[in-house]
């Protein structure tokens, strides 16, 4: 029982970690190639940005995922 109960907060502890860390990473993204980010990929549906932006995020989610393990 403490066993599942220890697992299942450890998991929203890496999942907190892991949304705190992809929300800085896209801050830092879009500061980094244009000021105007979020408009670029939902309002003029530039989807090269949003490519580049998911694969931004695979990234990051394979580098974290080796981590825990």
């Amino acid at each position: 029982m403490w066993r599942v109960l220890s697992n299942i907060i450890e998991m929203f502890v890496y999942s907190a970690v892991y949304i705190i860390i992809v929300l800085i990473m896209l801050k830092v993204f879009g500061a980094t190639f244009t000021s105007e980010f979020e408009k670029k990929i939902s309002e003029d549906g530039n989807m090269a940005l949003s490519i580049l932006c998911a694969g931004l995020l695979i990234g990051l989610s394979l580098l974290l995922a080796s981590i825990i393990r």
